[in-house]
């Protein structure tokens, strides 16, 4: 099940929620990084997928901000 976040927020159903979280929801911390990379990836989609990206982007720093400008304006 491919999620694709959006501008506003999306439910999850609890078969996405579980495709995307670890095993048994445990979060781990391995040498400073959160979960395995791709655990991770996963996990940040359905997180953003829930929340919206406008959202995401309103609680971000305003130093990350500008850097998610500069990295969008590569593409």
């Amino acid at each position: 099940m491919g999620l694709v976040p959006r501008k506003e927020p999306q439910k999850l159903t609890f078969e996405q929620w579980y495709e995307h979280t670890p095993a048994e929801n445990k979060l781990e911390l391995t040498d400073g990084d959160a979960l395995w990379e791709d655990e991770r990836e996963r996990m940040a989609l359905a997180l953003v997928y829930n929340m919206g990206m406008e959202y995401f982007v309103s609680i971000l720093p305003e130093e990350s901000k500008q850097a998610l400008k500069e990295l969008l304006s590569q593409l």
